[in-house]
């Protein structure tokens, strides 16, 4: 298998740190002055010290359906396919309009894809690996030859701007990291081989939550869940991503024999600084970490890789025949490293 094409779509309200920071005091209003100043002094020094400058949010005028379509169209043409030639139609991600059917169908109804086989693939921001996992399996199967992945990362809708104390940064900062995009994938078959690991720390589960209606039958009580509503994003960063590293580390220690001899690594964009504060310590050489994702985009969810390699290309830095490596870290807890040829 190998990735045939890959486009990314930004939305085009882009906010620097500044335009963040007075969104968030403009959502206060009636928040006591002094508090909320000394909260927005602190998530500034938060969102400098991870490396955040940017981030893209849809503008009035903007739908997620639209994004995603222009970024399912340009995959088409770097393509050059007929979209009639794809056999499989995954939609991956957090972002999503329906729970129910998958939201890869009326994708596929916009398309005319009369014909395409359509699922769902959602595991937080693992979600564009497990489906390139899945397109993966197929091919080697012989049951197809050409999938689009497709995801639409827009979650705004989840994201809490209340400010109520200090302590609540703890698990309401992540949100404003938070990015959007549409990307679009096409695998397509040959001999090229991937290698798919993955390491999963299931007791932190509750780390990163976005809960719906009704949870607590489903999981019981539980505190750090809900902390920001239902459909609300909770995420204790920190603790992530010391979990997440510990599950990278042992991964690359194990499967990677020289750091060097891979041309790219490309990383979840939840933190520059955290990857490469992690980068360091595992000795992969920074000169080979692809970041460029976070500091322009925020975190892009399970569009941060895709994203991240389509920036690449269009740099001149990623190139057919690297040696590539992908190895993001995720909510529920879960690592993965994967391995292949660009």
């Amino acid at each position: 298998m190998y990735i045939k094409s890959i486009a990314y779509k930004l939305p085009s309200r882009v906010l620097d740190n500044d335009q963040l920071i007075e969104h968030i005091r403009r959502s206060n209003e009636d928040v006591d002055r002094k508090k909320l100043e000394t909260y927005l002094t602190y998530s500034r020094k938060l969102l400098n010290k991870t490396g955040a400058k940017y981030r893209y949010w849809r503008a009035k005028n903007e739908s997620a359906r639209d994004l995603i379509l222009r970024a399912m169209d340009e995959a088409f043409d770097k393509a050059c396919i007929n979209p009639q030639e794809i056999d499989v139609l995954i939609y991956c991600g957090v972002g999503r309009g329906f729970l129910e059917p998958a939201n890869s169908y009326f994708y596929a109804k916009l398309r005319n894809l009369k014909k395409v086989n359509c699922f769902d693939i959602t595991d937080a921001c693992m979600s564009w690996i497990r489906a390139l996992h899945m397109a993966y399996l197929m091919m080697k199967q012989g049951e197809v030859d050409k999938v689009m992945i497709i995801n639409g990362e827009f979650n705004m809708e989840s994201l809490s701007w209340r400010v109520r104390n200090l302590k609540n940064l703890e698990y309401s900062f992540p949100a404003y990291t938070i990015g959007e995009v549409a990307t679009a994938t096409i695998l397509s078959s040959n001999d090229n081989e991937w290698d798919f690991k993955y390491l999963s720390a299931p007791m932190h589960a509750d780390l990163c939550t976005v809960p719906l209606e009704g949870y607590k039958s489903f999981v019981g009580e539980n505190q750090r869940i809900g902390l920001n509503g239902i459909n609300g994003f909770v995420s204790y960063g920190n603790e992530l991503n010391d979990v997440g590293f510990d599950l990278v580390g042992n991964l690359t220690r194990k499967y990677i024999g020289n750091y060097h001899e891979k041309q790219w690594y490309f990383p979840h964009t939840p933190s520059e600084t955290a990857y490469v504060d992690g980068c360091k310590k595992l000795g992969i050489p920074l000169k080979k970490v692809f970041l460029d994702v976070y500091k322009n985009c925020g975190n892009l969810v399970s569009g941060g890789i895709p994203t991240g390699l389509g920036m690449a290309i269009e740099q001149n830095k990623l190139k057919r025949g690297d040696n590539i490596v992908f190895f993001p870290c995720s909510a529920g807890m879960v690592a993965s490293l994967v391995q292949t040829t660009y």
